[in-house]
Parts: C-alpha cells; sequence; structure tokens
C-alpha cells in the first residue's frame, strides 16, 4: 500500500528479497540465543525452559553459573578492622547471633607464616557481613581453613569443626620482634602439617572441643563437610570424598570424578552443598601460574550423584569487588570460597572469601601478605 495515496503499488522484487532474508536472519538468531536443550545446560542452578535457563535466586547468566553478588562492604567481615591477617572462614545463625570459625595470624604476622603461626578464632556479630569481633579462640596453633557444620540428628546439637592442622601447639614466628631486629623474612614454605585434616567436636559453640580420630577419616587436604538431617555425613578433600552414616564413622572413600575441561586453572580449596532439587554443587578456588594469578580465582561444579562432577568454564566470581561506597577492589587473590545459606539452607545469602589486602601485594611474599576475610552479599 503506498502511504501517500493509499493506494495498492507494485513491490520491486528486490526489497520483496530483501525483506525475506531479514525476517530469516531475525529467526535464525533467535534460534541461536537458546542456551539450553535440558537443565543440565543450566548447571542445574536453573530451569531450561523454552530454550532459556530461569536461574535459581542467588544465581545469573546464560547458563546460571555466575552469583548474584551486591556490593559488599569495604571493612569486610574479620581481619579489616581492629587489623590482624585472618583467612576465610563462614559463620552460622543461633538465635540472632552470628558465629563465625575464621583462621588467624598469631604475632602480627601477615599469611606468608601460616604454616606456623594459623589458628582458629571464633568471632561473632549480630549481622551476618560483620564485622565480626574476636569472642575466642577455638583452636590454637597449628589450625586452619576451618568450616563449621552441625549434626543435629540427637537430642543435644553437635558442632563439627573441620579443619587443616592438628592444633597440638609448635613455635609461631614473631614478626614484631623480626622487623625489630631487622631480621630478613624468609617466605614460608608448606610443612608435611600443612596437608592434614582434623576434626574436633563440641556442643557448645564456645568449647571446649575434643579432637576426633574417627575410623577410616584420613587426614586429607581442606576438607569440606555436608551433613544431613539424620547425621549422614560427607566430606569432599582436595579431591577425594569419603561418607559415613555418623561422624563417628567409619568412613569409606568414594569415587570422585571431573568431567568438563572447567576453563584454565588448577582447582582446590572446596565447598559443597546439596540443593533444593537434591543435587550436589561445590565452590572451588581456581588459580592460574604467576603473574596471572588472579585472572581467575573461582570455580563450579555439579553433580547428580556426588561422585560425577560437572565443571563450568565461567567463574561464579572474580578477584573485583564493588563496594558499598562505590568504590570497586581487584584483589591479589580471592580464594577459601564458603556460601552462608538463608533458613531453608539452600537460598545463597553471602559469599565469604580470603582476599588479599595490600594492592599489588602476594600472600606468599612477607611484608605484603596483608590479608583478611571478606563478605559480599548475594541477592
Amino acid at each position: 500500500i503506498n502511504a501517500e495515496y493509499g493506494a495498492l503499488t507494485q513491490v520491486p522484487e528486490k526489497i520483496v528479497m530483501r525483506a525475506v532474508l531479514t525476517i530469516l536472519l531475525i529467526l535464525l538468531s533467535v534460534t541461536i540465543c537458546y542456551t539450553c536443550k535440558s537443565d543440565e545446560d543450566c548447571f542445574l542452578n536453573g530451569v531450561c525452559t523454552k530454550g532459556y535457563c530461569n536461574c535459581d535466586v542467588g544465581w545469573k547468566g546464560i547458563n546460571c553459573t555466575e552469583l548474584n553478588l551486591l556490593p559488599a562492604p569495604v571493612e569486610g567481615a574479620y581481619g579489616y578492622s581492629p587489623n590482624v591477617t585472618s583467612w576465610g572462614g563462614v559463620p552460622i545463625l543461633v538465635g540472632s547471633t552470628y558465629h563465625l570459625y575464621v583462621a588467624e595470624m598469631v604475632e602480627h604476622c601477615g599469611l606468608c607464616t601460616w604454616v606456623s603461626n594459623s589458628r582458629i578464632v571464633h568471632a561473632t556479630s549480630e549481622s551476618l557481613l560483620g564485622p565480626y569481633r574476636f569472642r575466642d579462640q577455638a583452636l590454637g596453633v597449628w589450625s586452619h581453613n576451618p568450616q563449621i557444620a552441625i549434626d543435629e540428628s540427637g537430642n543435644v546439637p553437635t558442632y563439627l569443626l573441620f579443619h587443616i592442622g592438628d592444633a597440638s601447639g609448635g613455635r609461631p614466628r614473631n614478626c614484631t620482634e623480626e622487623k625489630l631486629k631487622g631480621s630478613v623474612h624468609i617466605d614460608a614454605k608448606v610443612s608435611s602439617r600443612a596437608s592434614g585434616g582434623t576434626l574436633h567436636t563440641s556442643t557448645s559453640l564456645d568449647g571446649p572441643w575434643i579432637p576426633q580420630d574417627p575410623p577410616g577419616l584420613p587426614s586429607c587436604n581442606n576438607p569440606a563437610p555436608y551433613v544431613f538431617p539424620n547425621g549422614t555425613i560427607y566430606v569432599v578433600c582436595t579431591w577425594s570424598t569419603y561418607r559415613a552414616d555418623s561422624w563417628k564413622g567409619p568412613w569409606t572413600r568414594l569415587p570422585f570424578n571431573w568431567h568438563g575441561d572447567g576453563g584454565p586453572g588448577t582447582w582446590e580449596d572446596p565447598f559443597i552443598w546439596v540443593d533444593h532439587r537434591g543435587n550436589w554443587k561445590l565452590l572451588s578456588h581456581v588459580y592460574l601460574s604467576p603473574p596471572n594469578y588472579a585472572e581467575r580465582v573461582g570455580g563450579f561444579a555439579y553433580s547428580r550423584d556426588g561422585i560425577n562432577w560437572y565443571r563450568s568454564s565461567t567463574p561464579p566470581f572474580t578477584n573485583k569487588v564493588m563496594h558499598t561506597n562505590g568504590q570497586e577492589s581487584a584483589y591479589s587473590t580471592r580464594e577459601r570460597p564458603k556460601l552462608f545459606f538463608a533458613k531453608d539452607k539452600t537460598t545463597p545469602l553471602a559469599l565469604f572469601n580470603g582476599v588479599g589486602g595490600v594492592p599489588g601485594g602476594d600472600k606468599d611474599k612477607c611484608g605484603i601478605d596483608w590479608t583478611f576475610t571478606l563478605a559480599q552479599p548475594i541477592v
């Protein structure tokens, strides 16, 4: 129809062909934009609906593999102020108080001394994001990388504190004295004690914490527990899985199989949970070789059976964090990922990490190795 005269006119063949081609390209582009054929294409963090991933609360991205993070307070959860070196942990909520078990370096030392100076501190806050204040020492030197869990299958809850090291003591370095004497720091090297996993238990969050040695659970690197309501417990180490009907054992080792390339980098520091559909999930620290160490810091994987794990090449978080004051930090590293969940125990509310607090710093080089524990909210 001729718009000017309101009459029928003949349209040139070239214009018709161009219009048809445009329509075909639009239809093709719609087809290409389809991101999934099944829920597995959404990494079980959402539901595949009409070719698109409808992500669960807390997740975003084409395949639902990125945490939907909000700006974080600059001061972090623990170690920023008052200033001490800390290196990750995750709280539990009892009543109206959040209880955080976190690795802290003693004697005014940085993270380069972690294999000699780390202890596990109990800190509390009335706010999930903190700041958390020191309450007591849960475990002394040498203990590191804590993760708290609760066994509620009995009449009285039992708190399970998994970690590496055995808290049997040692000779921590005094970094204040070393600085006054002008001594040269020597970069710490991982000792044999740094790879041992240990369990302490208590019926009170204030302790005392009793060392346990359940049959079948060996020393393992960075143990990550998950406890079911009936007391059945799984622990993933780097990289193996152990299962028991109770934390008391006996424990059985299960297969652990990676699938998918997962992108570049080495995976470590597992954190595991089970979602509302009964699927297993895993967060991990991922790192590249220097000088590109912090170009990737996070990894995500899912499993249907807790044995076969499918990795995503898309990081769930990066080393860059927006803050509530409008500033952005690019941390030298971001490790020890752990999630705090809502009361349903499946909806993530906050991500906790150990982060490098010195711009251009190096967690392995004394003098530029201050780190603290960061909490970032999830929506």
